[in-house]
C-alpha cells in the first residue's frame, strides 16, 4: 500500500494528470479474457503490479480540430466518447493515448484493417520508432496506417484519491484484441503479460498482485465472463453517462492507509487527509 500524504495542503498541491487505460479483450477457451501486463519493479507508479496497458496523456496525443491521422475527427470523438465520459474537448487525446500506450507497452496496433497487416518484424521496427520518441501520428503517416480510434468504447473513469503522492484522472476504454498480432512486453515499463479470466484472477489463490482500481474494473468484467467479448462490447456501446469515480483514503493516526473508501460507503465523507 502506498504511503499517503497526510498534509491536506500537500495533497491538494499534487497535480492530476490525464491518463488512458485500455481493456483489450478476447474470447478464451472457457471465458472472456483481458490482457494484463506486469509493471517493472523499478516503476515509479504501482511497481510489480499487474495492470491493463495504459499511461498518461502526452503532448503528442493532442490532435487538431481538423481531419488528421485518425478514422474519426476530433469533434466526432468528443461526441462519441467525450459525452459519455464527461470529457469535453479532450476525448481525442485520451483515445490517441490509449492506442499509443497499447503499441508501446504490448506491441499491439489496435484496429488494423486487413490491408494494413504487417509482418511481425515491421511492427517491431515501428514500435522501436515509438520508443525512440516518434509520435504515433507520425509513425502511422510514414507506414500508411490509420489510427482507428473508432475501435475504442467507453468503460469507466477513475480519479486517484486525494492524498496519493501521484494522481491520475484515468479513462478506461475497451477494444477487441487483434486476431493476427501477438502481444509482447517492452522489457522496460512492462516485464510480463498474461491473458486473464476476470473471475479466476480475483480468487485469493491466484496470487496476482493487483491495485484497488484494477480489482474493481476486473469485477466489472465478471458479468461478461461467460457471455464473451461481443456482449461486453455491445454493453460498452450502450453506455451513456459514466461519471468519474472518486475513492477516498481512510488514513490512520499513524499516517498509514487503513482502507480505500468508495462513494456511498460508511466513512466516505470523513475520509482523506485531515483539514489543517
Amino acid at each position: 500500500m502506498m504511503k499517503p500524504l497526510t498534509s491536506r495542503q500537500a495533497a491538494l498541491a499534487v497535480p492530476i494528470r490525464r491518463a488512458t487505460t485500455t481493456l483489450i479483450v478476447r474470447d478464451g477457451v472457457r471465458s472472456l479474457e483481458v490482457l494484463m501486463v506486469r509493471r517493472s519493479l523499478q516503476a515509479s507508479f504501482m511497481p510489480g503490479s499487474y495492470v491493463f496497458p495504459g499511461g498518461a496523456v502526452d503532448a503528442a496525443d493532442q490532435l487538431p480540430r481538423t481531419p488528421g491521422p485518425c478514422d474519426e475527427e476530433a469533434a466526432a470523438l468528443d461526441a462519441r466518447l467525450g459525452r459519455v465520459l464527461q470529457l469535453p474537448d479532450s476525448a481525442a487525446a485520451h483515445a490517441l493515448a490509449g492506442l499509443r500506450e497499447c503499441f508501446e507497452e504490448c506491441g499491439l496496433w489496435l484496429g488494423a484493417a486487413a490491408t494494413e497487416q504487417r509482418p511481425a518484424a515491421v511492427w517491431t521496427a515501428l514500435r522501436g520508432q515509438l520508443h525512440a520518441g516518434a509520435s504515433l501520428a507520425a509513425i502511422a503517416a510514414g507506414a500508411g496506417l490509420v489510427l482507428r480510434t473508432s475501435i475504442l468504447r467507453p468503460w469507466a473513469r477513475w480519479v486517484t484519491p486525494l492524498g496519493a503522492p501521484r494522481r491520475f484522472d484515468t479513462v478506461f476504454v475497451v477494444a477487441p484484441a487483434p486476431t493476427d498480432q501477438r502481444p509482447e512486453v517492452d522489457a522496460g515499463e512492462t516485464t510480463a503479460l498474461a491473458w486473464v479470466d476476470p473471475v479466476q484472477v480475483l480468487r485469493p489463490e491466484s496470487g496476482v498482485p493487483l491495485e484497488f482500481a484494477t480489482r474493481a474494473v476486473l469485477q466489472s468484467l465478471q458479468p461478461f465472463a461467460a457471455t464473451g467479448q461481443e456482449a461486453m462490447l455491445r454493453h460498452a456501446e450502450s453506455l451513456r453517462d459514466l461519471a468519474p469515480v472518486h475513492p477516498r483514503l481512510d488514513i490512520g493516526a499513524d499516517g498509514s492507509v487503513r482502507r480505500i473508501v468508495m462513494p456511498g460507503e460508511a466513512g466516505y465523507d470523513d475520509a482523506g487527509p485531515p483539514q489543517p
